[in-house]
């Protein structure tokens, strides 16, 4: 079996959303008043880069089904995009955590650990047979939406101070 055109649009589609979402968290929040916390804004930036990164990559595989006939090749060329953009999300999202003094809670700490499983399947996806190469796209596509939507609940549902460790 393999990932279907259906299946790619089906996950741009909810990444935009996760990014709609977002427009409307920033339309009905506190930032036009000035008053977002640093936490707030570093969610919002969380919430909205995995969708992109996945958005992006979604389109690219898309892109490579209608110019490339190797199946093998469009799935590894995904998984290195893929790589690539969540690879820079998180180098920003270290970035930002660690030098913005936010105190990142628990759960930041897990999906990072998670993050760092997805990333070495999709580098891992590279190089294996297409099978393996499509199960880890998706898997790193799923990591964007995962990303987004655990920021999009931070944001809606702050936690306190005493849950950060």
């Amino acid at each position: 079996m393999t990932v279907s055109d259906e299946v790619l649009v089906g996950v741009a589609g909810i990444a935009i959303t996760l990014i709609g979402f977002s427009g409307v968290v920033t339309a009905l929040g506190r930032r036009d008043a000035g008053r977002w916390s640093p936490q707030e804004i570093f969610q919002l930036r969380t919430l909205v880069e995995p969708s992109i990164a996945s958005l992006f990559s979604a389109f690219v595989a898309l892109s490579l089904n209608i110019v490339i006939a190797n199946e093998e090749v469009i799935w590894k060329i995904a998984n290195g995009v893929c790589f690539v953009a969540h690879s820079v999300g998180i180098t920003l999202f270290v970035r930002r955590g660690s030098t913005g003094g936010l105190g990142l809670n628990v759960s930041y700490k897990v999906g990072f650990f998670i993050s760092m499983i997805v990333m070495l399947a999709m580098l891992i996806g590279m190089f294996s047979p297409s099978k393996w190469s499509q199960l880890t796209f998706l898997l790193g596509l799923s990591l964007g939406i995962y990303a987004s939507l655990h920021n999009f609940y931070l944001l809606v549902f702050p936690m306190g101070e005493d849950s950060r460790k």
